[in-house]
């Protein structure tokens, strides 16, 4: 059996070390959260033939490295549209929300002067595999291990902190202990990433930290590696975004929009 970054205790879920911050060790990396929610709302939507088009992540508070427990109810439920409302909690308190649109998809013929996706990245075997530790926080000593060091990393572009950034991101464990990682699972806990592949310096040790995350997918991943085309866009009221395309080795599937604000202590 796989490593693993959660083990599934009764109605709990308990992290592993795989799952932590770069934070500190208290604390849970977004993308395991994500992921975890992931798996409990394709859980729930089941055999409904639906596909997911939409993960939104309010992230309340800093996630503990601590049991967690997911609720999921149904907001709506139809045969072209099932919305799904989860809440993640520690210790009865509420660390997080997420809704889930999952829909009917339809295949169709896309009309000739239909908009087409620019950009893309190279293939990931072309390139050369490094770490999130190595690349972004070489400066830090005492940078506990968690799922930054987890996840394979293969850059397509330099990423310095300057705001934007391309690379392929890979999973080589299990989210949950004993389940396979469903593509929606994995494109949730990558689409985390984006604020780190374009993680965006403010000078004086300042970078950026995401307070949510809004996946939405055309379609899902094929293969285990995921790529993001990322860039920050900041302004002086210290609210900015972090927009990231999504890609497979076929192609674009999606987006990634989270909202950053400052994070001293991060950052060149």
């Amino acid at each position: 059996m796989k490593e693993a970054l959660f083990n599934r205790v009764g109605n709990e879920f308990v992290p592993t070390g795989l799952a932590g911050s770069p934070w500190h060790s208290s604390l849970l990396h977004g993308g395991a959260p994500a992921g975890l929610l992931a798996f409990c709302l394709g859980q729930e939507a089941g055999s409904s033939g639906l596909q997911p088009a939409r993960l939104s992540i309010d992230l309340l508070r800093p996630v503990p490295n601590a049991p967690l427990r997911v609720e999921v109810r149904p907001l709506r439920e139809g045969k072209r549209i099932l919305l799904l409302e989860a809440s993640l909690s520690a210790g009865g308190t509420l660390v997080a929300l997420a809704s889930a649109l999952f829909i009917k998809s339809t295949p169709l013929n896309l009309p000739d002067y239909a908009p087409k996706p620019k950009g893309g990245l190279p293939s990931p075997d072309q390139l050369d595999e490094v770490s999130f530790r190595d690349v972004l926080f070489a400066k830090s000593e005492d940078m506990p291990l968690g799922l930054h060091t987890t996840v394979r990393l293969r850059p397509a572009s330099l990423l310095n902190e300057t705001g934007t950034g391309r690379a392929w991101i890979r999973l080589p464990a299990d989210i949950i202990a004993g389940e396979q990682n469903s593509p929606f699972m994995l494109a949730a806990l990558v689409s985390d990433f984006g604020n780190g592949v374009g993680q965006l310096s403010l000078g004086d040790g300042v970078g950026t930290i995401n307070a949510d995350i809004v996946l939405q997918l055309s379609r899902l991943p094929v293969g285990e590696w995921i790529g993001l085309e990322c860039i920050t866009l900041m302004e002086t009221t210290g609210v900015g975004q972090v927009i990231s395309s999504l890609y497979d080795e076929q192609g674009r599937i999606g987006q990634v929009n989270q909202t950053v604000m400052p994070m001293p202590g991060f950052g060149g």
